[in-house]
């Protein structure tokens, strides 16, 4: 979708400046899904139901015979984040999803047909220019039997902010995106205010995706302390925790008091499977064998060379999937040493040294060879951004590397120079070949990299540090809207900023962005930016992915996102 699709729909609208308030909060997507923001559904039941989307979701009219009742899936997952707590800095990101999908929830919800952000734990609705009034919805209750109300919304709001009483030296991966919060009142038992210091476009979405804002319970923390959390955690999750080994499994079961039952217009819904076993296997080959021979029942994230062994075979089923987490290299120019961490410059700060690295690339062979052939150019957010400038796709960075060593030796590099070049173990598809071809094509126009790959929780606590030196493989979740993209990895305080350069001015135009409203304003400074930080060359730029699941036939699925990357647990069904 264009932004051009964007616009025309925002414009159809005609909203009041209030609703405008609304439709303009969304931010880039986490789990999936696209994040085009409405106003809230004020208290209205999510739970009705939806044409194609309930009790029939996975073919379960018996076009495709019965059912197992209370059946086991057995999937894998690459890599294990260690710490269970999603609020935490270390357990928040991509990597944490087998944890922040299962057992728990956020308080609002994006609609995937209607783009809008709409209620689901609690309901919501802007009651001045800078205040957001929440409604927590009656009788929910987290998998411990806690209740759920405005208190502990108001609990989850401080304790990610860092001003819970109960432990204010709390640090929480989220807290930049709820900065704008200055006060919090709880006027009954369902109903809590919050006034803002600023006006924020983006705040609604944070509370609509696990990503922002995943709700945790009050009453366990403080009796229990934060260690115990990260180790069982607790939440509203359509699943509840059984175990965790580490870097071996999860092992999850139905939540039978989830407040979604099977007939809810939203999703996630009640499970059809009784229990969920996430089994860690990072090599994409045992994982494939071990579905091979029915030890699991799906792999997710298969490279694109093994899935197209597996199209067409008896007993088994292949997914492409949309992803929403476009893929680059990110270069540390945060620190002062060079890229091997001596005491020399930093070649990364010098824009043309960036610019030579993209130049030296052939992306086109990579996703041709490589990769599934069906991925896009990646320009930082993805091309479907509300804003994005469509002009860029007609001057992307090419393949060209005589200019490439120009530009380095113009920068004082004739020699080229020497980097560290590390990723995660198999977080994302194709991460060791993508990386493997890159420094290739580094090498041949001077910058040798040395590649270095780690489990995944030791990596991404290495990224956040910002001291990590040289340039890493990583993927960032966007969106219809890309204000989270840019408040995450754009601006100089984001979590997972590394790269950034003072004189482009992003961060005033990411600021300015956050408070404006009007529509055609906020398009302009929008494709500002995402324009800005292209040209700046602030990453080396891969594509937009394109994520394989290769399943076992047993296992019958409708997926209910428009755009994701890995199957909806909840949404399988497993035939007997």
């Amino acid at each position: 979708m264009t932004s051009n699709y964007w616009q025309n729909y925002w414009r159809k609208q005609r909203l009041s400046r209030r609703r405008l308030l609304g439709t303009a909060s969304a931010a880039g997507v986490g789990v999936a899904g696209i994040s085009l923001v409405g106003c809230g559904n004020d208290d209205d039941d999510t739970n009705g139901a939806a044409p194609g989307n309930g009790d029939d979701a996975n073919g379960a009219n018996g076009e495709n015979g019965d059912f197992e009742e209370n059946a086991t899936l057995r999937a894998t997952i690459a890599s294990d984040v260690g710490d269970l707590d999603p609020q935490s800095v270390s357990g928040t990101g991509g990597g944490n999803w087998p944890n922040y999908e299962t057992h728990f929830s956020p308080a609002l919800t994006i609609h995937p047909e209607t783009n809008e952000i709409v209620g689901f734990a609690a309901d919501w609705e802007w009651t001045d220019d800078t205040e957001l009034t929440f409604t927590t919805r009656e009788g929910i209750e987290f998998t411990n039997g806690e209740p759920f109300n405005a208190e502990v919304l108001a609990f989850n709001i401080e304790r990610t902010l860092g001003r819970a009483d109960y432990n204010p030296d709390y640090q929480s991966g989220h807290a930049s995106n709820f900065a704008s919060i200055d006060q919090l009142e709880v006027t009954d038992e369902r109903t809590l205010r919050a006034t803002l210091n600023s006006i924020d476009v983006a705040l609604p979405f944070q509370f609509a995706t696990l990503f922002g804002m995943p709700i945790v319970p009050m009453n366990y923390i403080i009796e229990n302390g934060d260690q115990e959390f990260s180790s069982n955690p607790v939440g509203l999750g359509p699943f509840e925790f059984v175990s965790h080994s580490a870097d071996t499994e999860i092992v999850s079961r139905r939540f039978d008091n989830f407040f979604q039952g099977r007939d809810a217009e939203l999703g996630p819904r009640l499970p059809y499977i009784q229990e969920l076993v996430q089994r860690v296997m990072p090599e994409a080959g045992a994982s494939l064998s071990a579905l091979e021979t029915g030890e699991v029942d799906v792999v997710s994230n298969v490279p694109a060379d093994l899935a197209e062994a597996w199209e067409g075979r008896s007993g088994f089923q292949v997914h492409y999937l949309a992803g929403e987490q476009p893929m680059h290299i990110h270069f540390n120019t945060m620190v002062d040493s060079d890229a091997t961490g001596s005491d020399g410059e930093n070649p990364w700060r010098d824009r043309r040294v960036r610019e030579a690295a993209n130049l030296a690339v052939d992306l086109d062979t990579i996703i041709d060879t490589i990769l599934t052939g069906r991925e896009q150019k990646s320009f930082g957010t993805t091309q479907r951004a509300f804003g994005f400038p469509e002009e860029l796709r007609d001057n992307a960075w090419g393949y060209d590397p005589d200019r490439a060593r120009e530009l380095l030796a113009e920068a004082g590099y004739e020699d080229g120079f020497d980097t560290l070049f590390t990723g995660p173990s198999e977080r994302w598809p194709n991460t060791r070949p993508v990386m493997e071809a890159v420094a290739s094509y580094l090498a041949e126009v001077g910058i040798r990299s040395d590649i270095q790959i780690s489990q995944y929780s030791t990596w991404i606590s290495e990224v956040q540090s910002q001291e990590l030196p040289g340039m890493w493989f990583m993927g960032l979740a966007s969106g219809a809207d890309p204000a989270a993209n840019f408040l995450f990895g754009y601006h100089s305080e984001g979590a997972y900023c590394s790269s950034y350069d003072p004189e482009s001015g992003l961060d005033e135009l990411i600021e300015e962005s956050l408070e404006t409203v009007d529509v055609d304003e906020r398009n302009a400074l929008n494709a500002e930016i995402i324009r800005t930080h292209y040209e700046n060359a602030s990453w080396l730029y891969l594509y937009e992915p394109v994520s394989v699941a290769v399943a076992t036939d047993r296992m019958v699925w409708d997926p209910y996102w428009p755009v994701l990357d890995r199957p909806e647990y909840w949404n399988v069904r497993m035939r007997a």
